[in-house]
């Protein structure tokens, strides 16, 4: 996307061409993503958090504005590195999710995410299921007023 701003350009400069402030329009290339991103069933290595991280915050997205989805449905959430990389993203920024294609097996299988967050930060499954549920209104906005 392109902004356009004015630019004054400097006073005496002005001054010496035609006595009258000149001003421009600029174009300005700004890298924006949207507010808020989710990378879906996240079967990243915990390294590569921080570059994924950094690529955000260059597209003015701040890190509490990431999100990082797990899938009890997806082999990799049982995977031994799951855990660890779930401790390096941060409780905060996950969320649990389903790739289920029978909808009748969905709810079981977020509870399953919720006893795998709840097993990886050694947390109750409640408090898990409730700041879980805290990420999901952050970031789709459920509670936000209209």
């Amino acid at each position: 996307k392109y902004f356009f701003e004015e630019e004054r350009h400097n006073p005496l400069e002005d001054h010496q061409v035609n006595q009258s402030p000149k001003k421009r329009k600029t174009a300005i290339k700004r890298r924006l993503l949207p507010p808020k991103i989710y990378f879906h069933a996240f079967s990243g290595k915990g390294g590569v958090i921080p570059s994924l991280l950094s690529a955000c915050a260059k597209g003015n997205l701040q890190p509490e504005d990431v999100f990082f989805g797990f899938a009890p449905a997806i082999p990799n959430f049982y995977a031994p590195k799951t855990p660890s990389v779930m401790k390096r993203i941060g409780i905060n920024q996950l969320l649990i999710e389903t790739d289920l294609e029978d909808a009748s097996r969905t709810w079981g299988d977020l509870i399953e995410g919720v006893r795998g967050i709840s097993d990886a930060f050694d947390l109750d499954v409640e408090d898990v299921a409730d700041i879980t549920y805290g990420n999901a209104e952050r970031f789709y906005c459920f509670g936000a007023e209209t």
